[in-house]
């Protein structure tokens, strides 16, 4: 038994310098981990420019913002076009005032743009009256933050209040009268509005049209040729009936002034263009033209397979057939 235990732990020459090597190698991997770090050095990295950066770059944010709250009422060149006027270089001068007194060059004086202050007068000489601060605020042009700098300046005559009156119950007061303002109330659903040659400085002294939906209503009227009646305006971006409502009883249309097509000489873009003209029937519309040559009446594309009379009643009115030079 022994002997074979013995046996079992016995090692031949070549398995002894097996172990020899191993147990040499482990312990060179230990000394390796013990007294390396000593010999070499871990190296420093130094942060300090990284924070100077910082520090600048926080800096600047901090002069950046005290700087644009030095100068509130400094318009900068993002303004957008669309809004009527350039106030790139805008800076207020105002001073207290009625906006249904004042003349152009009153206007000028204050510190708003030429354009904006023939917008105000045009809107007043198509009978428009500004009852309260915010009508001066929807007139086509006036950016959101020009109006906060005027509006504290606002005065207008029909807001003031009458002087209070007490009432004494004497003999010698029975023809005392309460005193009131002699001012005539706007009113709004008196001024008819012709919407084909009307301008958008006239809509927005409308119920519920402010700048953005009297710039929709006219850029749609071009692209149109004009309107035939008034219920086209629920097919503009954004209209529902609601606001449709508030201003209805203030439009009226002549379908005599919109802009005819003549289906002769009309080119495909061109018809292609207009609102109701979707691809497949400018093609539908030129096709039967090469058929029959030329129109001789508007009433021929009934005939149209793709037409139909719901269809045909709504584009009626924006086409024409001028007889050729020919004929």
């Amino acid at each position: 038994m022994k002997d074979r235990i013995k046996d079992y732990f016995a090692f031949n020459r070549k398995e002894q310098r097996g172990l020899i090597i191993l147990l040499g190698l482990l312990l060179l991997s230990v000394l390796i981990n013990l007294f390396l770090p000593q010999l070499v050095p871990e190296k420093e990295y130094d942060i300090a420019p990284f924070q100077i950066a910082v520090s600048t770059f926080i800096a600047s944010i901090d002069k950046l913002d005290s700087t644009e709250k030095i100068k509130p009422q400094k318009f900068s060149d993002n303004y957008s076009k669309d809004e009527g006027a350039d106030l790139s270089s805008f800076i207020a001068s105002p001073f207290n005032f009625d906006p249904n007194d004042l003349n152009e060059q009153q206007w000028v004086n204050m510190g708003i743009g030429a354009k904006i202050a023939r917008n105000i007068l045009r809107y007043r000489e198509k009978g428009g009256t500004f009852r309260d601060k915010k009508g001066l605020g929807r007139i086509y042009g006036m950016n959101d933050s020009v109006f906060a700098i005027l509006e504290p300046y606002v005065r207008i005559k029909e807001m003031e209040k009458a002087p209070s009156s007490s009432y004494i119950n004497n003999n010698d007061n029975k023809n005392y009268t309460k005193p009131g303002n002699n001012f005539t109330k706007y009113k709004p659903d008196t001024l008819i509005i012709e919407l084909n040659s009307t301008d958008s400085a006239s809509l927005l002294a409308c119920h519920g049209i402010g700048p953005s939906y009297a710039g929709r209503i006219i850029r749609y009227r071009e692209l149109l040729g004009g309107f035939t009646s008034v219920e086209q305006l629920m097919e503009i971006r954004g209209m529902d009936s609601i606001r449709y409502n508030q201003f209805r009883g203030q439009i009226t249309v002549n379908p005599q002034q919109v802009r005819k097509i003549d289906l002769n000489s009309v080119t495909f873009k061109e018809l292609l263009r207009h609102p109701y003209f979707e691809y497949y029937l400018v093609k539908a519309v030129f096709n039967f033209k090469d058929e029959i040559k030329a129109y001789d009446s508007v009433g021929q594309i009934r005939t149209i397979p793709v037409m139909y009379e719901e269809l045909y009643e709504k584009i009626a009115p924006y086409l024409d057939v001028k007889p050729s030079a020919g004929k």
